[in-house]
């Protein structure tokens, strides 16, 4: 991500003002590699979508290979040019002029001269094996994190995985963030939610996204899971982070839900806190009057297993209010997500802690 970043700023520095006006955008996997008599690379080939496009290579055009370095020169020729397997995937910042190259088939498509060319992904043919023996190949991308996506031999893609690292790849307008906490604080939330890992079990979901397709056929659509951990509020005591775990709902149909967990840190020390001992009132308090206090749960069944079902890690603390999310199958008869919030200006006097209360969001 880091890496992805300072090409961009280089990119605009490099281009000045008129490069929105006067670039252009390529992007697709590598089918054909042209060289000159000398073995100098003059073009790639690269298709998107079934439609191919060229990036023509001139003596000034950037290279960025997939592995971090400081690449310069023909180390970073030579580094980028083991990457140019078929099927690995590349972005282009190319002048916007169309020109024409002929392919090795025969075929003239449309080209355009490369100012910066990265790889973005690597395909790892037949990484693993399903249960039924079928192999399914990996593409290792590097557009938000550790992202990865699991297809079939033909380009049929199962699942897609959104790992966007700790709570320090993360900004939110108008709130603090990781980088506003002491050195020690941050070397202990950084250790925990490396230490939090994956909320869930990857392999056995892109098996049940591999059993959608066989049942869905063309109609499946590729899965996809997303975990992020950012700040959501804070005060002069305390800094809050969510943990949110978007997973498939119904494999294959584009349907998905999000949990939500909540951790507290002690900004200076970067204690985690319990989520209970945020409230001035018991455990047992907490579970009964929440759901009450929402102010939109009347049913008093409903209530009750709200009560049995909630958890500590469930608590969310944002700048007005405390959510909680229940995730699908959760509560009876409640077959999708179920959130509940509460805003602390309407809690009872003594409800929270006073010290507990995140500082409201500056507009």
């Amino acid at each position: 991500m880091k890496r992805i970043l300072a090409l961009a700023l280089t990119l605009l520095l490099a281009l000045g003002p008129s490069a929105c006006q006067d670039d252009k955008s390529v992007s697709g996997s590598l089918v054909e590699v042209q060289t000159d008599e000398n073995g100098d690379l003059t073009a790639l080939v690269l298709e998107r979508d079934g439609k191919r496009t060229g990036v023509l290579l001139a003596e000034k055009t950037g290279v960025w290979p997939w592995e971090e370095g400081s690449w310069t020169g023909e180390e970073a020729m030579e580094a980028f040019r083991k990457d140019l397997q078929p099927g690995n995937e590349l972005s282009a910042w190319c002048y916007s002029r169309r020109e024409k190259l002929e392919t090795a088939e025969g075929e003239r498509i449309p080209a355009y001269w490369g100012q910066n060319i990265r790889i973005a992904g690597i395909l790892k043919r037949n990484a693993l094996t399903l249960r039924d023996g079928t192999a399914v190949d990996v593409m290792e991308e590097d557009y938000h994190g550790d992202d990865r996506t699991y297809r079939l031999s033909d380009g049929t893609e199962l699942l897609r995985v959104r790992d966007n690292g700790g709570p320090e790849n993360h900004y939110v307008m108008n709130l603090e963030s990781f980088d506003d906490l002491s050195e020690a604080a941050k070397e202990r939330v950084r250790d925990y939610y490396e230490a939090q890992g994956p909320l869930y079990d990857e392999l056995e979901e892109l098996e049940k996204s591999y059993a959608a397709y066989l049942q869905l056929g063309e109609a499946f659509s590729c899965d996809w899971i997303q975990q992020d951990a950012v700040p959501t509020a804070s005060n002069d005591k305390i800094m809050y982070f969510v943990s949110s775990l978007r997973l498939p709902q119904e494999h294959g149909e584009r349907v998905s839900y999000e949990q939500q967990f909540g951790g507290a840190f002690d900004r200076e020390t970067g204690e985690k806190l319990s989520n209970w001992d945020l409230f001035a009132v018991s455990e047992e308090e907490v579970r009964r009057r929440l759901p009450e206090l929402c102010g939109w749960v009347d049913e008093p069944e409903l209530r009750r297993a709200m009560s049995e079902a909630l958890e500590g890690d469930m608590f969310v603390f944002f700048p007005e209010h405390v959510s909680v999310d229940f995730p699908p199958g959760t509560l009876p008869g409640e077959e999708n997500s179920y959130l509940i919030s509460l805003n602390y200006e309407d809690a009872p006097e003594g409800f929270f802690q006073p010290w507990a209360v995140p500082e409201a969001r500056s507009e």
